[in-house]
């Protein structure tokens, strides 16, 4: 994840800079690409700040980090679970495998309908202020630049999606195991998205199933794909199920 905040961070920032050479040019762009550059940089920062564990690298910091984080949770019992925190791996059998490709792919729809969206809004403002500044000679490069930033961004939002969810998954089922991991944990939502923080791994939950539950919890046991991070099932720390993907037969 922090890769990903690192690349939001960059394109925001060339945004900025080929947005101000326009401007400087004689272009009036308006108020929508200055908005969309400011929350990529802004994004960005905060995923590549928060793209990490919850529990330090160092084992003589894991209770002290563990008890700052489960403030709901008594300091005694964080202290000892925090020396049972880790992920374990499990065989992936075909059943669990199906559930993962059936969540990715409502995932990916809902992906496109927002990238069609983006795309649809660039060239409506496009043609709006072609239609306004009929009269001008700029019109043409108004209706080819609205568009073109609307185009570039659901390419974008497209292609940010398979690169981080729908080609990891495929990555997941070629595999032959998937993850629990037990710990602290807590639940960070960014560019609309829920980024699940755990005690050793920190990544962007494929789509919000699960965010709701898992946000109630200070410490679990999550199960979950290892690239494409589908959310298959969650306990609390006394072993209470809280959510569970449908299809889903948790092992052990």
């Amino acid at each position: 994840m922090r890769i990903v905040g690192w690349l939001m961070l960059i394109v925001g920032i060339l945004f900025v800079v080929l947005f101000g050479l326009a401007a400087m040019g004689g272009g009036h762009l308006g108020f929508t690409p200055w908005l969309v550059s400011v929350f990529l940089i802004l994004s960005g920062w905060r995923m590549r700040n928060l793209g990490k564990g919850i529990l330090p690298s160092q084992p003589g910091a894991a209770n002290s980090a563990a008890a700052g984080v489960a403030g709901a949770v008594a300091q005694g019992q964080v202290a000892t679970s925090a020396q049972t925190a880790g992920t374990i791996e499990i065989p992936l059998t075909p059943e669990i495998a199906a559930c993962i490709a059936r969540q990715s792919s409502r995932n990916l729809r809902n992906v496109r309908y927002v990238a069609f969206a983006f795309a649809v809004l660039g060239i409506g403002a496009g043609i709006v202020t072609y239609i306004i500044n009929r009269g001008s000679d700029q019109r043409w490069i108004f209706l080819g630049m609205f568009s073109g930033i609307g185009i570039l961004s659901a390419a974008m939002i497209y292609g940010i999606s398979w690169l981080t969810t729908q080609r990891p998954v495929r990555r997941d089922l070629r595999g032959n195991s998937y993850l629990r991991t037990t710990g602290p944990l807590e639940i960070v939502y960014v560019s609309g998205g829920a980024m699940l923080r755990l005690a050793d791994k920190s990544f962007m939950m494929n789509g919000r199933e699960g965010s709701r539950e898992l946000s109630k919890l200070n410490w679990g046991r999550v199960d979950y794909s290892p690239h494409g991070h589908v959310i298959l099932g969650a306990w609390s720390q006394d072993g209470q199920m809280v959510y569970c993907l449908a299809g889903y037969t948790p092992a052990g």
